[in-house]
């Protein structure tokens, strides 16, 4: 038996990591396959998408910051008229709403709920650290683009016409356009609150500011109005839109809706879909599997080592490794499951990038050097990460021992499954549906 090191480790072989940045996500370089497959069946959609109301704020915002040069900005130097508006849209709900569940969901919450604590108001320093990716309008942004609710950074056609839709619903006339109406008032208030944002570099209004109550009136994300609704559905469903509606179709049909509620699981789903599917989409449904369950090999094994390497507290070997059920099993599975693959991902497009990167797998190899292999192919998904590579998970000695890294041990026994390693996008269709009325739930 191997003696265990507890405290005092040897010279790193090839680099010193704390030279390096974490990069805490997608270990064996799976995502970016996934991701663009998921692109496909669902264009514009997101994981972390899932309200639609933020789509019409978008276009509300997009409404009253029309009043704003391109060019503008805080007096920080980087925050445009519209993320102004987004400091005031979740400070105000955050404000007014005490149901949480009126605020799930909603990004940039407990920055709002720690700065009003503080007596602070929302500005760049005091919200969301990278807010043009994680706001609201950074989650939802390429929905809206897809939608057309934005076009080049204004209000489009289908974004005025979803803006005048709410208008309508809320009993805000005048809101767009030179009408007079209590929405012109409305307008006219906000985008003062917003010129002031802009000057100020944070949130301009005090406690007693009517424009809060606005925001829990007309914008709260549970309360779509009708029209409202049925815009945003009519969008969602258009033939441009990928297989959104076919996906949309199949989980409005009662049992397949009931089967998503209890198991949550998109492989079912997908073989649901698949009943129904055109040829394309078949192809497409088809090339998931395959690759799914390529990635639920490697990922398995990768998890295995983790946990025996955690178990060992020490360097752990090769064989060791090798001598893990998940890992005998990947071993022996990879290849011709990368040969499937391959085939499936060619009417796609995706076979040469696949190749690319995981040509690693695509011959059979003995157990401990292919447990090697799959560690060396950690290390180079790392290292290739941007902008200047990234920590391994896993670390390298001399002696050809491993030692998994504090952040990433894995104390519990790998529970081995069949469901996808990645998200295809059902989850946030599925709270679009939900939240426009389309099912029960």
């Amino acid at each position: 038996m191997e003696p265990q090191v507890q405290a005092k480790l040897p010279l790193l072989s090839q680099y010193d990591p704390a030279e390096r940045a974490e990069g805490s996500i997608d270990p064996l370089g799976t995502y970016a396959i996934a991701d663009a497959m998921a692109v496909r069946l669902a264009p514009g959609v997101r994981e972390r998408q899932g309200t639609p109301r933020f789509l019409t704020a978008m276009a509300v915002s997009l409404a009253v910051c029309e009043a704003f040069d391109d060019a503008s900005l805080a007096n920080d130097g980087e925050s445009p008229p519209w993320q102004v508006f987004e400091w005031y849209v979740v400070e105000g709900l955050v404000r007014t709403l005490r149901d949480e569940a009126e605020l799930k969901g909603l990004p940039g919450r407990e920055k709002a709920r720690r700065a009003l604590e503080d007596g602070a108001s929302l500005s760049r320093d005091r919200y969301l650290k990278t807010a043009s990716v994680f706001g609201y309008h950074g989650v939802y942004r390429v929905l809206a683009r897809e939608l057309g609710i934005e076009v080049a950074g204004r209000l489009g056609e289908f974004g005025y016409e979803l803006a005048r839709a709410w208008a309508t619903d809320e009993g805000l006339d005048g809101f767009l356009g030179s009408a007079g109406g209590d929405g012109q008032r409305w307008r006219v208030l906000l985008q003062d609150a917003v010129r002031d944002g802009l000057r100020n570099g944070a949130v301009a209004r005090g406690g007693q500011w009517q424009g809060w109550q606005f925001m829990a009136e007309h914008l709260a994300p549970r309360n779509t109005g009708r029209r409202e609704a049925a815009l945003i559905t009519r969008a969602l469903t258009d033939a441009a839109g990928g297989y959104r509606r076919a996906i949309l179709d199949v989980l409005r049909t009662p049992d397949v809706g009931a089967d998503w509620l209890k198991t949550k699981s998109e492989r079912r789903f997908h073989r649901q879909l698949a009943r129904t599917a055109d040829p394309d989409l078949t192809e497409l449904l088809a090339g998931v599997a395959a690759y799914e369950q390529f990635c639920r090999w490697l990922q398995d094994a990768f998890d295995e080592c983790r946990h025996e390497m955690t178990l060992t507290r020490g360097k752990t070997k090769p064989f060791q490794l090798a001598a893990r059920a998940t890992v005998q099993a990947a071993a022996e599975r990879v290849t011709d499951d990368y040969v499937r693959t391959y085939q499936a991902l060619q009417p796609l497009g995706l076979a040469p990038r696949f190749e690319q990167q995981f040509a690693d797998f695509s011959e059979p190899l003995a157990r401990e050097a292919w447990v090697v292999r799959l560690l060396e192919h950690h290390e180079a998904v790392q290292r290739a990460k941007p902008p200047n590579g990234k920590a391994p998970w896993v670390e390298r000695f001399d002696d050809g021992g491993y030692v998994v890294r504090p952040p990433y041990r894995w104390d519990e026994p790998v529970a081995i499954s069949d469901e996808y390693v990645h998200a295809y996008r059902t989850r946030p269709l599925w709270s679009f549906a939900v939240e426009l009325g389309l099912v029960d739930a």
